[in-house]
């Protein structure tokens, strides 16, 4: 199911075919939908710069961060031989990284350099409606233009950004980066940085490959997989030392289930910032939209190399089929850290929120049910079709699809109770914008510790019960699945928060 890369590129795949919604042949009809699950090619580890790049701070004042970033195409380098036409910010992938501290104002310039339209969204940030990037609240940055987004960071922790507008290609083409915000209580460690985990799905050519219908059932899975926008590159870590990894999964649809040769991990933060306290783990689930930080201590021997990998994960429609991923390589080396800083027992304190005084259910749907051209010409009139007929799916919250998707209202400062009912056949990772939640009930279980997310993934067939504090910022706010072709074809809706 893996391959060695070479100069050529072919998309291998495991073909899977649903008649209807069950995978038995309807007699009704002899319309047949295929999809494909990539097979991932193998890369040679790779040596040489692998950071993300930071964004420059243009502003001298000590609590403004102000940075300009320019949407626009660019070659981009993977890997040795291998140079893809992608859509960037400032002309890198991953995008610049915005480095904060908490109650900084962030304000970003974003100029339009790209064909069309788009916008930004601050995944997980808390920001004024206004500045969330969502087309409802925001027109669309035309091509030659610029939009000032302008917020304060109330929390710490690991975000990223990405447009909010046909996201499931813009995203795909490049358009990512993080926002690191840090507070007075970050644990000491010798390293800290921040890693991107992607997917690219590229033709014969090594270029992007087309967008199509076939590809929205599980979502765009790439051939490719890249960290901060190297295919399997090495990392150094200093011998003894303690090294904190800051990981983002913005892949269109691809979950990575995170371990490392066997090691246990030191899980220390989840999407909302520290947890209570560190939590030995042998691998994390880490979902589209999802982040998650995990402390390392360097014993191996010097020049020793780990492999970081991604385990096999059934989330529906045979993506169990594919086997596990390497994703980069550890390697112990440099000079040995004497006196390394300790993992801290305690980390903060998260308060349980009270009882809710509002209880919905949200349902998770999906459909097989339309009829349109391959080449993604049936989703909102982008992409050039192929001619190829192909049943197009739909998803759905409460069989509402957006934009005429299901609508709540809330009031600030209170809490409310979501039950999440998946009664499709995968899973699906949900994301609430503008605020953050704590899971209650994870498909029949009590979390084990507590922690502050905006992404959870919600099994197939499983319910989730979530419980969000509408603590701040009154206005309309998305909430969608993120595998991103199914939040564009409807499983989108949004909440509108009113004063109390």
């Amino acid at each position: 199911m893996t391959r060695k890369m070479g100069l050529g590129f072919g998309v291998g795949c495991v073909a899977l075919a649903l008649v209807g919604c069950s995978g038995e042949e309807s007699k009704d009809s002899a319309v047949e939908a295929t999809f494909d699950i990539p097979e991932v090619m193998e890369v040679e580890p790779m040596e040489g710069p692998f950071e993300t790049v930071i964004a420059d701070d243009v502003d001298p004042a000590e609590n403004v961060v102000a940075v300009v970033l320019e949407a626009k195409p660019a070659t981009v380098k993977i890997a040795d031989g291998i140079e893809v036409e992608m859509w960037t910010y400032n002309g890198v992938f991953p995008g610049p990284q915005i480095s904060a501290k908490v109650g900084d104002t962030v304000r970003v310039t974003l100029k339009n350099s790209l064909p069309e339209s788009t916008t930004i969204h601050w995944h997980g940030v808390r920001v004024p409606a206004a500045m969330d990037g969502v087309p409802t609240l925001q027109s669309p940055i035309g091509v030659g233009e610029e939009f000032v987004y302008e917020f304060v960071v109330p929390d710490a922790g690991t975000f990223w950004y990405h447009p909010h507008i046909r996201s499931d290609e813009q995203v795909e083409r490049g358009l990512v980066g993080t926002i690191v915000v840090r507070g007075n209580d970050e644990p000491e460690t010798t390293t800290d940085r921040v890693f991107v985990l992607d997917d690219l799905l590229l033709n014969a050519e090594g270029q992007l490959a087309p967008f199509e219908v076939q590809q929205a059932m599980v979502g765009r899975q790439g051939n490719l997989v890249v960290v901060n926008g190297k295919a399997n590159p090495i990392v150094a870590m200093e011998p003894g030392g303690l090294h904190r990894f800051r990981f983002v999964n913005a892949a269109n649809a691809r979950y990575f289930r995170l371990k490392l040769d066997g090691r246990s991990l030191t899980q220390i933060a989840s999407d909302g910032g520290l947890l209570e306290s560190p939590q030995t783990i042998e691998e994390i689930l880490l979902v589209p939209g999802e982040r998650a930080e995990v402390v390392v201590t360097a014993d191996s021997q010097e020049g020793e190399m780990l492999t970081w990998k991604s385990g096999v994960y059934d989330r529906g429609h045979g993506t169990g089929a594919a086997p596990e991923v390497v994703l980069f390589q550890s390697k112990t080396m440099g000079e040995a850290v004497v006196n390394p800083p300790a993992i801290p027992s305690s980390l903060r304190v998260i308060d349980k929120l009270g009882e809710p005084i509002i209880q919905r259910t949200l349902k998770l749907e999906e459909s097989m049910g339309n009829m349109g051209e391959g080449g993604h010409a049936g989703h909102q009139g982008h992409g050039s079709g192929s001619g190829t007929m192909v049943m197009e799916p739909t998803f759905s919250f409460n069989g509402k699809t957006w934009p005429d998707g299901e609508q709540f209202v809330g009031k600030l400062t209170t809490v409310e109770e979501w039950i999440l009912d998946n009664t499709t056949e995968m899973d699906h990772p949900f994301h609430l914008h503008g605020f953050r939640f704590q899971v209650t009930d994870n498909h029949g279980e009590t979390p084990t510790f507590a922690a502050w997310r905006d992404t959870i993934n919600v099994k197939a067939k499983q319910t989730t019960t979530l419980r969000v504090l509408l603590e701040d910022h009154p206005g309309q706010w998305m909430f969608h699945c993120h595998i991103l072709e199914h939040a564009e074809r409807g499983m989108m809706g949004h909440l509108d928060v009113t004063a109390p």
